[in-house]
């Protein structure tokens, strides 16, 4: 497998960081003003560890993508849920069934995302306000995107980003990516001391960034 392309993020950032989505896209998050020439030594040097990032990507098993028939499962806060269409007026969740509306079969996949974005929303803004009073942190702003490996963002203005698919992992990796961000809010890097704020508040967070590496590609609907 080889790299299909290369984006380089360039920001307020003092260091070098590289990064392959489950597309085989290398992400170079590289500081505002550092040269073309280092960025392009940086990744020459680290071409063994891509190397073998590549081949962990082809071992992965195949997405495969949504039928959206009964009995399906579908990912709802670590749970696996199993699709049902019944004659019921709204989607609702029930012991471990995901009930669709059987009128709204046609179209099933608008209706998921937009009730999947609709409990993200209402979780994440949950967990985010709880934990920047533990932190005793504020933020500027909260918003949502649909990005599928970038799982949460900070501004150097505190205007806080989440994917909303965020909220198809168990709760304890929702809280590991709000505290990630949070602690951007003091520390706009990656340092020892940014790293010190996470594990303070999320003791396992190492555990949540493996659970988001290995089954981060599955989080689809």
């Amino acid at each position: 497998m080889e790299i299909k392309q290369t984006k380089i993020i360039r920001s307020k950032r003092r260091s070098l960081a590289l990064t392959i989505t489950p597309d085989a896209t290398l992400i170079v998050k590289a500081p505002q003003f550092l040269p073309q020439f280092l960025i392009n030594s940086f990744i020459k040097s680290h071409r063994e560890w891509i190397d073998k990032q590549l081949e962990k990507l082809e071992t992965r098993p195949k997405i495969i993508a949504k039928q959206y028939k009964n009995g399906e499962e579908f990912l709802f806060l670590g749970m696996k849920l199993k699709l049902e269409y019944r004659d019921v007026s709204d989607i609702i969740m029930k012991d471990n069934l995901l009930i669709i509306p059987q009128l709204l079969q046609f179209r099933a996949q608008k209706q998921l995302i937009a009730w999947y974005k609709k409990q993200a929303r209402q979780i994440i803004t949950k967990q985010v306000d709880y934990y920047s009073e533990q932190m005793k942190t504020e933020y500027t702003s909260l918003t949502f995107s649909d990005t599928k490996t970038q799982w949460g963002s900070c501004t150097h203005d505190n205007k806080l980003q989440f994917s909303w698919r965020l909220v198809m992992t168990p709760i304890t990796v929702i809280n590991y990516v709000v505290i990630h961000e949070l602690a951007h809010t003091f520390e706009k890097n990656h340092s020892r001391e940014f790293w010190e704020i996470v594990n303070k508040f999320s003791p396992s967070y190492r555990r949540q960034k493996k659970w988001l590496k290995e089954y981060g590609s599955t989080l689809i609907i």
